[in-house]
């Protein structure tokens, strides 16, 4: 009897009620949550500069082991584990967890202001980002910009499901991410 064993994938994304829908994201936030008492590796986290940085801090491998040990099946030297470590990064950087994902906030006014929190200059950039690595340092700034406030769930689902435009994918979340901007960006006609 031929018994395949069969891998699972972490496959975060925000299903209609904008909650996530794998539990992958319960690990993340799991690991999210233990962050919290441990203030020097979120610290080691919140200054890794590059990815690499973030792949050579203990805290990335437990939360790496985590999804391993549940079943996930996340090898070296791939572009999952680059997105993992994206996601590490940048959730060490949110310091209170919100409702409103990530381009909502970015396309709201500032306050007092008729001026979206974020420009559209700065959001074409990240949506013209192919490569993790960029796109790590994009989402670094934006989330300062932001008060290190993010929706895990929602940053969870935007790393792991980008890919290059030239990938056609149902599930794009520059799409998205763009369609929440403009939709709360105040437009001039």
């Amino acid at each position: 009897m031929n018994s395949a064993k069969k891998f699972l994938f972490p496959q975060p994304r925000l299903g209609e009620d904008k909650m996530p829908t794998d539990a992958s994201f319960d690990i993340l936030r799991e690991w999210w949550q233990q962050l919290e008492n441990d203030k020097g590796e979120r610290a080691t986290l919140r200054r890794a500069s590059s990815l690499t940085e973030v792949m050579l801090s203990p805290v990335f491998m437990r939360l790496l082991w985590a999804l391993r040990n549940r079943g996930y099946a996340i090898g070296n030297g791939n572009i999952q584990l680059s997105k993992i470590a994206a996601l590490a990064g940048l959730a060490a950087r949110v310091k209170t967890q919100t409702d409103i994902g990530l381009a909502t906030r970015m396309g709201t006014p500032k306050p007092g202001g008729c001026s979206p929190t974020f420009s559209e200059l700065r959001l074409r950039r990240i949506l013209a980002r192919d490569d993790i690595e960029e796109l790590y340092t994009l989402l670094r700034r934006a989330l300062a910009l932001l008060g290190d406030q993010a929706n895990l769930a929602d940053l969870a689902a935007t790393i792991w499901n980008w890919a290059p435009l030239d990938d056609k994918r149902p599930y794009d979340p520059r799409r998205r991410l763009a369609y929440d901007y403009y939709a709360a960006a105040p437009i001039k006609p």
